[in-house]
This record gives structure tokens, sequence and C-alpha cells, in this order.
């Protein structure tokens, strides 16, 4: 399977990497505190001797139902106190809905995870704000949006500040009163770059089937659970009850408490297959050399142009002095694609993971505007993240070019992304990244610098 960004949850969950699934389950809505606290309990309790990663998800209110007369739960002032029990008691973390922006702050000191309702995924206001919580954001798609529309919901939560993003699935509308789960879609989310959600239990849902609910097919979530584990997906998302029939909502489609252990355990052992014997065919998969017309990155947006060293802006060649000095060999016409930039407004900089003087000096002959050295990995993007608060920009407005693993978390981030064509092929499979046809030290940085400045 394709690499995606790894989610962090409290320090101890980390969902995506091609890891084991997350199990996110619940009650759909929290109907009182004594049913969330026995089905957290039982959860629990399977999910740590199946050992599987479990967030408990409850809804304080189903603000989206079919009629009005519907019970809706116990509301946010009752139900987050509830939520914060289940949080302390069982060490648990905790996903639960938002559906307009003031809820955003009081939901996000409970909940670890922020969830976009599906017909609230394009709202713009409301992405914004959970996003700037903080919180990872667990945004489901609008059945009525293909699969790559969810490029757009990204960048919204990006432009907010938050790459903590999470993609998920609940089906696709298919006639009246009817859903469909297109598993190539699960794919093509995942291709984005984020961790992707199945939510087996809404997929299943026949929305408005029974006149003023929402009726269902419970029976069918087990099948379409372990389709989704098959295909590769990063975490199941479904819906929990003691006693489905009774429940105020998707009394259809919830899963019963006493049956999720024996499907769980299915589950494991497909995903466990997945992702251990079958991960080598994604490497038959061809890369496409272009980023695809419809999804090409902003370019008039970018502020600021940054550039890895070795295997960059050098040929990746480690040379020696008889004195032992480290030597550099640099390409004059990706120095003067820098300063191009820099006439026209776009501040230039390096950073890279080595820390020499050599590099030090080929920044002040250029004076560039940036040098970040001794970074590694993660810290690439934290630095780049305190240049992004100094200049007052977002990181969709930064262009970065590498070529190495180290790189991968950056590249993942910036606006516009570009390796050099002997990239490693990880780099080379990081969404939308631009391939360039020259090798590093070899003018790629120049043709990234004279695409860049065509575009704008």
């Amino acid at each position: 399977m394709q690499p995606v960004k790894t989610v962090d949850i409290q320090g101890k969950i980390r969902i995506g990497g091609n890891k084991r699934f997350v199990f996110f389950a619940g009650p759909c809505a929290i109907e009182n505190r004594e049913m969330v606290m026995e089905t957290a309990a039982k959860l629990k309790e399977i999910c740590t001797n199946l050992q599987v990663d479990l967030v408990f998800k409850a809804s304080f209110d189903k603000a989206n139902r079919s009629s009005s007369k519907n019970a809706r739960g116990t509301g946010m002032e009752a139900g987050l106190p509830i939520l914060q029990e289940v949080k302390d008691t069982f060490q648990l973390p905790i996903l639960t809905d938002v559906h307009e922006t003031w809820q955003c702050a009081p939901v996000a000191e409970v909940a670890d995870i922020l969830q976009i309702p599906a017909f609230l995924c394009r709202q713009t206001d409301l992405l914004v704000a959970a996003a700037q919580t903080g919180r990872a954001v667990n945004v489901k798609k609008g059945q009525f949006l293909a699969p790559w529309d969810m490029r757009n919901v990204i960048d919204k939560l990006r432009n907010a500040g938050n790459e903590r993003i999470l993609l998920c699935e609940r089906g696709t509308t298919f006639g009246y009163n009817n859903l469909v789960v297109d598993m190539t879609g699960l794919v093509e989310m995942r291709r984005l770059g984020y961790p992707v959600v199945f939510d087996a239990t809404h997929s299943v849902q026949k929305p408005g089937g029974q006149g003023t609910s929402t009726g269902g097919n419970r029976a069918m979530v087990p099948y379409l659970m372990r389709a989704a584990l098959a295909v590769g997906v990063d975490a199941i998302f479904a819906e929990v009850h003691p006693n489905p029939e009774i429940a105020i909502s998707d009394a259809a489609n919830q899963l019963y408490l006493s049956q999720v252990k024996d499907i769980l355990t299915q589950a494991i052992a497909i995903d466990d297959l997945v992702k251990k014997n079958l991960e080598p065919l994604d490497n038959a998969i061809p890369v496409p050399v272009k980023t695809p017309i419809t999804e090409q990155p902003c370019f008039s947006n970018i502020r600021i142009f940054l550039s890895d060293v070795d295997g960059v802006l050098t040929d990746a060649g480690m040379y020696y002095a008889e004195s032992g000095d480290e030597l550099k060999k640099f390409n004059a016409h990706d120095g003067m694609g820098m300063q191009l930039l820099q006439k026209h407004g776009i501040k230039t900089g390096i950073i890279t993971s080595e820390k020499t003087q050599l590099v030090e000096k080929r920044s002040q002959k250029l004076q560039l505007d940036y040098l970040i050295q001794g970074q590694r990995n993660e810290g690439k993007l934290e630095a780049v993240r305190k240049i992004c608060a100094q200049e007052n920009i977002t990181l969709s407005e930064v262009a970065y070019i590498g070529d190495d693993v180290n790189c991968l978390e950056l590249l993942s981030a910036v606006g516009v992304a570009a390796c050099p064509a002997d990239a490693v092929a990880a780099v080379k499979s990081v969404p939308h990244i631009i391939h360039l046809s020259k090798q590093g030290g070899k003018g790629c940085v120049r043709e990234f610098t004279d695409l860049i400045l065509s575009k704008i």
C-alpha cells in the first residue's frame, strides 16, 4: 500500500503509515451515561485483548435527523461530561461530531478527534474552526462527492494550519434511499496522502428508507469492513450498541456489542495479511511522471522557495580532500534560479539535515533569506512552520524540493513539492509531487525555479 502520513492521537495511537487499523467505535448517540459507560468498558476489554487501538466515539447531538420529531441525544452541555468520564475512566481517546463553528473550541477541550459530518464536509467556516483547535479532524466524505474532491477539503484544513487530517468514506448516494461503496474510491482517497477511515455502519444505511427515519442492513457490515481492509484502510469506524433495536438513532445498522469481538477477530486476520504480505504489490504500481492537470498546485501563491542540499543542490556524492575536508559540487544554474526567484519577490532558502561551513558559504554567496541546517525528518517541517509564522504565511505558500526519506514530512505538507529525477521511490510517491526531468546537482533546482516563474 502507498505510504501515507501518520496522525498521532494522545502520543499513544498513530493512525496511518501501514500500521494495524485503529478502531473508532461506540454508540451513535449519547442516550444516557449508563449505556455509554457499559459500551466503553466492553469495547476497551475487547480491543485490549485483541491488541487493537481503540478510539471511543459517541455523538452528543444528532443534528441530521430524518424528522424533527426524532430524538437527538443529550446535547453538548450534558454530553461532554460523559465523554470526559469515558476518557478519564478508561484512558481512551474521544471522537465526536461538531455541527457548528462555535462548538469546536469547547468540544476540543474533551475530544481528541473532531468529526465533520458528511453533509457538512464542504462548510469552509466549520472546517477552519475545527482545524484551528489543533485537534485531529476526521472529515466524512459527502455522499455526493467523488473521492478526489476531498483534495479541496484537505486544502481548507491545511490552509488553516492543521495537518492532522483523516478522510472518512461512508458510502455514496446510489439512487433513492440507498448507498453504495466504491472500493476503488478508498484507494483514490488514500493517494491524497492522508489516512483513510472506513465507516462500516453508515455505509449500509438506507437514508430516509423508513419514511421518518433511516433504515439499514447491519448484516452487511462485517462484509464491507473486511473488503475495505483488504483494499487497505487505516481505521475502521463502527457504531456499536448493547441493544441496537432500541437505539434512538441508526437502530438498523449499529452493531450488537456482543458481536464485536468475533467481527474484529476476522478483521484483524485480513488486515494483518494485507499489510504484512501484500505490501510489495504497491511497488509495482507505476508512479505518474506528471501531476494531473486537474490537480496542479497553485504556483501563484508561492512566497518562499526552499531546497534540500545533498542529492538536490549537489549530486549526492561525498568528496573528500587529502586533508579530510569535505567537498561539495554545486550547480551554478541552480544558484541563478534561486536568485531569479528573489527578483520576483519570492524569498529563498536552504533546509538540510547536515551542518557544514560549505553550505553556509554557498548560502551567503547566493544571499539566501534562510539557512536551516541540522534538521532531520519531522524537524524540517517544524522549522518551516516557524518560518511561516515569522512570515505570516501558511505551508501552502511554500515550495520545496527534496530527494530522500528525511524530506517526506515536509514534501507532504507544502503547497508545491518537487523532486529530482533520481529521488528515492518513497519521495516519488508523495501525492501530487512534481517529478523533474533533471537529476540532483545537474540542474533540477533550476528546472523547478523556471517552472515556478513560468506560472506566476
